[in-house]
């Protein structure tokens, strides 16, 4: 199960109901599975197509006080058992949602919040001058949200960026490894789109906001004569682990297009998809792994060019334990290690 904090704000500027708080207590304190229907491989935002969500709602007061909110319980880590903060605010000029991509250190102010305060200037003195939302938006842009909304890059000059921009920078200025995903949805008035059709699209969005990216992945297995070919890596995160060639499946792209594709680029081989061997599911801290492994074949009689890994090293059977491995590549290591022994 995931569990979301979702904000929403009082009435303002004299109105009796502000559609992010309606939307936000009818959601709070509720479960439900979420279908994000099937999507082909290389196409997902995030791997889970039915998951579990659980929200917690706070109805924020349109000022200064509840402007800091949500940023004072990231600071005193009320927030470590959640997976995802979204704010909602209304747009009274919106006729479709608009998801907010970033905050601005800035407030303009053109009319009072509930507390008569009119503010201009800097939120944070000396801060960033804007502040990227957290929540990977690719996913988002991978997912069919059947309902229209628009990206925004200006949340506005009143309290809803300062929220957001509270909240960012508590978030990101924490010293956890992890920074909790947020995102800010404004709504359009209830007037242009039904409450019923509002909750049922910040569902989808919590859906896709609570689970961590999720990329689908091909790996090359070529063997000659009992020894496999390996690769290692050099980018800073795996940098000396061992993996199989290949790469990302690109949106509208095949298995086998994928793999002709990255062994092209890394290998400067011309290959031949054979069949799928085995494909493993896999979560690292902050990302899922679908890896779709094919024996292959190469059409080439050169030695593998180093494109993208720093050597390359075929290696017998009975010594594949030995190296350091990727821990989304071990499965199969002793898998062909059980049936080439």
């Amino acid at each position: 199960m995931y569990k979301i904090l979702l904000t929403g704000f009082e009435p303002f500027a004299g109105m009796k109901t502000n559609v992010s708080g309606t939307v936000a207590d009818l959601l709070d304190s509720t479960t439900s599975t979420i279908a994000l229907g099937e999507f082909p491989v290389g196409s997902r935002g995030v791997f889970d197509r039915n998951p579990e969500i659980t929200w917690e709602s706070e109805i924020l007061t349109v000022d200064s006080e509840g402007s800091k909110r949500i940023s004072h319980r990231v600071q005193s880590r009320g927030i470590n058992d959640f997976d995802g903060i979204i704010h909602l605010g209304l747009a009274r000029n919106a006729k479709i949602p608009l998801i907010e991509t970033r905050a601005l250190n800035c407030n303009r102010f053109i009319s009072a919040d509930n507390q008569g305060r009119i503010a201009k200037g800097e939120i944070i003195s000396g801060g960033p001058s804007e502040i990227p939302v957290t929540t990977s938006l690719d996913s988002i842009r991978s997912e069919n949200l059947k309902h229209p909304f628009e990206f925004s890059n200006d949340a506005g000059g009143y309290v809803c960026n300062e929220t957001l921009y509270n909240t960012l920078q508590s978030l990101t200025s924490s010293s956890c490894q992890h920074v909790i995903p947020c995102l800010f949805i404004h709504l359009p008035p209830e007037e242009l789109m039904s409450i019923e059709t509002q909750v049922e699209f910040v569902s989808l969005i919590s859906a896709i906001v609570a689970q961590p990216r999720h990329v689908d992945v091909v790996g090359a297995i070529f063997e000659i004569d009992g020894r496999w070919l390996a690769s290692k890596r050099t980018d800073s995160i795996h940098e000396g682990k061992w993996e199989f060639p290949g790469g990302k499946i690109e949106m509208d792209e095949s298995e086998e297009m994928a793999l002709i594709r990255e062994c092209k680029e890394e290998l400067d081989w011309n290959v031949k998809p054979i069949e799928r061997m085995m494909v493993i599911d896999h979560r690292y801290p902050h990302l899922t792994v679908s890896l779709h492994f094919w024996r292959c074949e190469s059409l080439s009689e050169e030695p593998p060019a180093i494109n993208s890994h720093s050597e390359h090293q075929w290696i017998s059977t009975a010594s594949l334990h030995e190296f350091d491995w990727l821990e989304a590549d071990k499965p199969l290591i002793q898998f062909l290690q059980s049936v080439n022994h």
